[in-house]
């Protein structure tokens, strides 16, 4: 069941991220490294978002019920903006930290090997959780998924960039370090507000984009006994979408063959991949000009 696939692919997530926040712990206290202490926090971040999304993608798979009738899908976006403001917090602490031990002068007097080897660990799993998301949210249509999917990507390319300063900083510029921690917290602010603005979108009804309403007014056009179809309006609920439109029929169709009409093109515009909910408005038009009687 979907449900149960998008459970069991965020407990794995919570898993992994564990594994990671407990290797790279370690790794920290055998490290000056700032990198590293940047990078365990972004794991502990990582550890506190798949928690949250294991709780609001059990609920949001949640049959609607007579408190909800419309579902439960908002709690995905609910868990995506909490995971923001977390990240947001997060990533403003490590570049204070940066910034000021850059303005200090601190520089990092044990490295060592183990950093090196903990962040090359990290982009291995990384790389196995990015193309596991990505497909089980592909296959699953789960926003939630799909996010976890580009937060791990970009986890990779942050990793890569740690490691590459750290083993600068071992040999060459210790400088380096604390600039490469300003730039994982830097990342960590970017993707904050990034997974903020999507979710505030959600939660705030936003109309999905124009590509999609065509998709939803063909759909519609092309069922037997619309002559047209006008006034197409979209909005997300949560991360599922709920469709009105009308659609103009033969005025001389009696109510029950308008009404079948009807349900034909809400069953058409449901079909559609995200679609919730489709209201469905018939007009009648005049005899021969294809305009409304109203």
């Amino acid at each position: 069941m979907p449900r149960t696939a998008a459970f069991r692919g965020t407990l794995f997530a919570v898993g992994a991220n564990a594994l990671l926040l407990a290797l790279k712990s370690s790794a920290t206290g055998l490290s000056d490294s700032l990198t590293i202490f940047s990078e365990t926090l972004n794991s502990l971040s990582d550890v506190v978002a798949s928690v949250v999304i294991v709780l609001c993608v059990r609920w949001a798979w949640k049959r609607p019920d007579a408190n909800h009738p419309f579902g439960h899908r908002r709690a995905e976006p609910i868990a995506g903006l909490l995971v923001a403001i977390f990240a947001g917090i997060l990533g403003f602490e490590v570049c204070k930290t940066a910034v000021t031990d850059l303005w200090e002068g601190v520089r990092p007097e044990r490295i060592g090997p183990f950093p090196i080897i903990a962040l090359w660990i990290t982009v291995t799993l990384k790389i196995v959780m990015a193309v596991y998301f990505q497909r089980l949210g592909r296959r699953l249509n789960s926003p939630a998924l799909r996010a976890t999917a580009v937060d791990c990507r970009n986890d990779v390319l942050v990793s890569l960039q740690g490691l590459i300063a750290v083993w600068v900083a071992n040999y060459r510029v210790p400088v380096l370090d604390t600039v490469a921690a300003l730039l994982v917290g830097g990342y960590i602010l970017y993707s904050a507000y990034r997974i903020g603005i999507e979710n505030i979108d959600y939660l705030m009804g936003r109309a999905p984009d124009p590509e999609r309403l065509e998709r939803i007014r063909g759909a519609a056009a092309v069922v037997p006994g619309v002559e047209a179809v006008v006034d197409v309006k979209a909005h997300y609920v949560g991360t599922m979408i709920h469709v009105e439109l009308i659609a103009l029929v033969d005025g001389t169709l009696t109510t029950h063959e308008s009404h079948e009409v009807s349900e034909a093109v809400q069953d058409a515009v449901e079909s559609l991949a995200t679609i919730n909910r489709a209201f469905v408005h018939i007009e009648p038009t005049r005899i021969g000009d294809g305009r409304a009687t109203g």
